[in-house]
């Protein structure tokens, strides 16, 4: 096998914990300490160590009771919370198996996965999500439904009446390294969701490692907001906030509502904060509009930033930069548990390279460019499925990620998916990855970006633009902004858009990547429209799908003469 070898020089010890037995020592260690916070009025409100395990071995009681044994799929379908906490930590203590459901998805995606894991028994807060589970054909099967709000079915609270303490030490005392503790299901770009094995091992692996790289305090404040179905935020940040004593301050608005993360900002003062590119690039802009915004997320405890999924816009690099505010990145995927590598707070940060690889983990690059991985953190395999298992963790024990880069001096640099390469009619491979995040990172009129070309002559892309970015333009002007496609067939905006592509363009290299078409799509790429996976990945199918008609216009404009006016050509 021919290629690029790096590990870390850092070596890591045996690792032989549980998550049980971690929840136990650092409930002994820091009974008062707050464990987690949520809103409530206009504060936040802590839950120390020592609630946290009286309501986890209640819960591990009683799913006892209602024979949860060893090895059982145990789901949960709820928005972030600290009854969700509880429940998955109750469920891995025991031994079982959380599977964590997106709370966002409809009916068919839940019984799919119910189906699948063939679940004995869900956690469901309530209200729409209670009402989406109970349509699903598998749902008559589940053994125990357990509900926040008043139901037909048992609700959270009478699961923390009573205590079983010896019940729960018997129980995690016989749970071992290598169990299966999470199935997590993977978010599906291409075919069926892959339900994702991750042991007990992979999980304190991680935080074994991280320890080694980084220095997280007791007391330190984490602004959750990432969705715990997920990896990054289900395993990455949370985990490293229980196995090192921060904090987990659950942002009531999740993410989404960048007004209320603000306000949730200023109450937390968070010392740490893990986010999404699409995060940090709304609050860059509200930081920027608003000096007071700038002064409440730039306060003097905090001590680093996140990022992970996607390369950071250009612009928040900078503006960080500017305002000596640290920013980390990482690079893993849910089948390493995630975190493969990960950049350090004494190295200078370099755009797009996504760091060294943690103590544990080894990395080899093919001769054709794809990463595999080796470690502690690299799954158990796909439930219920050897064949796919088989196929991406080969005899020697390494990991196929899919993904493309390239070991470097200054760490690992991602170039695309294996799957999203695509070839021109005159042979030249195409990484579409790389295009799109050039013109989105280094564009702040460009949102969402999908390049297309197979068996064509150039690239074309699809171009879902900035609107806000747009708004403050045309405000400046005192002129209204255009809407819908009265946007996208503006001879003004799509100068401006021209002159962007142009620019990225003489970036791109070889030549061949170069954007020679392109159409302002008046729309945004959503999970709810199909077009993005709940970890915002885009669904390259789901978009051709929705998109054919515009596709086909770039390229064969004779046959679609009602969409000239929207393409916009470039020499």
């Amino acid at each position: 096998m021919d290629g690029r070898y790096k590990n870390s020089p850092v070596p890591l010890e045996e690792i032989t914990g549980t998550i049980g037995s971690m929840i136990l020592e650092r409930a002994i260690e820091w009974p008062d300490h707050a464990v987690l916070a949520h809103r409530e009025g206009s504060a936040f409100v802590p839950v120390c160590w020592r609630a946290l395990l009286k309501d986890v071995v209640s819960v591990v009681g009683f799913l006892d009771a209602r024979g949860t044994r060893k090895g059982d799929r145990v789901a949960v379908l709820s928005p972030n919370s600290y009854a969700m906490l509880v429940w998955e930590l109750a469920v891995t203590s025991m031994g079982g198996m959380s599977v964590p459901i997106f709370a966002g998805h409809h009916t068919p995606q839940i019984d799919y996965i119910l189906r699948h894991s063939e679940v004995s028994g869900i956690f469901v807060d309530g209200g729409e999500r209670l009402a989406r589970l109970e349509a699903c054909p598998a749902f008559p099967g589940i053994q125990t439904v357990v509900t926040q709000e008043p139901s037909n079915h048992m609700q959270f609270g009478h699961c923390l009446n009573g205590n079983s303490s010896e019940r729960f030490l018997q129980l995690a005392k016989n749970v071992r390294a290598d169990d299966v503790c999470f199935i997590h299901y993977t978010s599906g770009t291409t075919g069926d969701p892959k339900g994702v094995m991750l042991t007990h091992r992979n999980i304190i692996s991680q935080r074994k490692a991280l320890e080694k790289v980084w220095e997280i305090p007791l007391g330190s404040r984490f602004l959750a907001h990432l969705p715990w179905h997920h990896s990054f935020g289900g395993l990455f940040e949370r985990f490293t906030a229980l196995h090192q004593g921060a904090t987990l301050c659950l942002d009531d608005g999740a993410g989404r509502d960048t007004q209320r993360l603000i306000a949730n900002w200023n109450l937390v003062k968070p010392t740490h904060f893990f986010s999404v590119p699409k995060v940090y690039r709304a609050l860059v802009t509200e930081a920027k509009l608003d000096p007071g915004i700038r002064d409440i997320l730039f306060h003097p405890e905090l001590r680093f930033l996140f990022t992970a999924a996607a390369p950071l816009p250009r612009e928040c690099d900078e503006y960080f930069n500017a305002h000596d505010i640290p920013v980390l990145e990482g690079w893993g995927l849910t089948e390493t548990s995630p975190d493969v590598t990960i950049t350090r707070l004494d190295q200078k940060r370099i755009h797009s390279y996504v760091g060294h690889p943690i103590p544990g983990c080894e990395i080899l690059t093919t001769v054709d460019n794809e990463i595999l991985v080796k470690g502690p953190n690299v799954m158990k395999g796909y439930y219920r499925d050897p064949e796919r298992t088989a196929s991406a963790i080969d005899s020697y024990g390494w990991f196929h990620t899919g993904d493309m880069g390239e070991l470097t001096d200054y760490g690992l640099k991602l170039h695309c998916r294996r799957d999203g390469l695509f070839k021109l009619a005159n042979g030249e491979k195409v990484p579409s990855v790389a295009v799109e995040l050039a013109l989105t990172t280094d564009s702040r009129l460009i949102n969402q970006a999908v390049v297309f070309g197979t068996g064509e002559n150039y690239v074309a892309a699809l171009l879902f633009p900035e609107f806000h970015e747009l708004e403050e333009r045309a405000s400046r002007t005192g002129r209204p902004q255009a809407k819908g496609w009265d946007l996208s067939g503006n001879a003004e905006i799509q100068n401006l858009f021209r002159q962007e592509v142009e620019t990225i363009n003489r970036q791109l290299q070889p030549s061949y990547l170069a954007v020679r078409a392109f159409v302002i799509i008046p729309d945004d790429l959503t999970v709810a429209n199909g077009c993005l996976t709940p970890s915002m990945k885009i669904i390259r199918h789901q978009v051709e799908g929705r998109y054919k008609d515009w596709i086909r216009a770039i390229f064969c404009p004779a046959q679609h003469p009602e969409k000239c006016d929207f393409i916009v050509r470039l020499d």
